[in-house]
């Protein structure tokens, strides 16, 4: 793999198709509009069909060659989640990359869904959780597909309270919602690929997180917003990581990527840390999580 990677080394994509969630705003919208230069045809996966129209409307006023449509997916609406995935599959015959990227980041206040879940939780994890398993019959039918499930750094903090996961009994604490999420993401990251080898799927599950960021969604814990922003990196140089997950050929399933300094610094492979790195606790996450919500993975 290469030693400092940039979105120069994506291959060319033409004839591969790829769903990136929340591709409105933010790293979604600048993965995009990479993939698109390479030729992916995009689906922008987002709640709001007119902020997803304007993106689609700026990146091809920039590469005329861009292939992208718009479909509505709201990761807290199950009816939603079904009728996309019924959608796609109907149009597509193919997914190369699934790129679970949308979510919410430190709230200030506990918010819950309207079927009582905390809201990190339900976007990052389990809306994502559901939306993948819907596009397995499609994804098991392309040629070595790649699913990334952003993450953070802050999934080191987390933990998986299974007595208090809607978060009833602990006072809430957005850093550690967000943590508890985060480390979800690389839970099912690494139990996704464990059920592809199972299944002899062609296919690779890997997590990136893009260290400390300037995106418009991302708030600051603890070290104040002003210096967060002076120090973050610019999200041109965030959106990296994501992208070399997305696209780099022969990576290994089950790898984190992130900056190479943590926080700062080229894309590269990281060493999974603490509770992001037991088996047993992944599947009893996957277990857990498809009791939630009623819905059971093909494989």
């Amino acid at each position: 793999m290469a030693e400092k990677w940039t979105v120069e080394n994506i291959p060319d994509l033409r004839g591969k198709v790829a769903i990136v969630t929340g591709g409105n705003k933010g790293l979604g919208f600048l993965c995009v509009k990479e993939l698109s230069k390479k030729g992916a045809s995009v689906v922008i996966a987002c709640r709001s069909k007119k902020l997803g129209l304007d993106a689609k409307k700026k990146i091809q006023s920039e590469v005329n060659h861009a292939k992208i449509q718009v479909m509505e997916l709201d990761l807290l609406n199950d009816q939603i989640i079904e009728t996309f995935a019924k959608s796609f599959i109907d149009k597509y015959d193919r997914l190369d990359i699934l790129l679970n990227n949308a979510g919410v980041v430190n709230l200030n206040q506990l918010r819950r869904t309207k079927d009582g879940q905390e809201m990190h939780m339900a976007t990052n994890h389990l809306g994502h959780f559901k939306l993948t398993g819907l596009l397995i019959p499609v994804i098991e039918k392309t040629e070595d597909a790649r699913v990334v499930t952003v993450s953070s750094g802050a999934y080191r903090s987390g933990v998986i309270d299974f007595n208090d996961f809607e978060w009833r009994k602990r006072s809430y604490n957005r850093g550690k919602a967000y943590g508890d999420s985060k480390l979800a993401n690389i839970l099912f990251m690494r139990e996704l690929q464990y059920r592809f080898n199972r299944a002899g799927i062609n296919a690779v599950s890997v997590s990136a997180h893009p260290g400390l960021t300037g995106t418009d969604r991302q708030q600051t814990i603890g070290i104040g917003g002003g210096f967060s922003k002076m120090i973050a990196s610019p999200v041109e140089v965030g959106v990296a990581p994501l992208l070399r997950a997305a696209t780099e050929k022969n990576i290994e399933g089950g790898k984190l990527f992130g900056p190479k300094r943590f926080i700062w610094g080229p894309p590269v492979a990281q060493q999974i840390k603490g509770l992001g790195m037991d088996d047993g606790l992944s599947k009893e996450l996957w277990k857990y999580t498809e009791n939630l919500l009623a819905f059971k993975y093909s494989i």
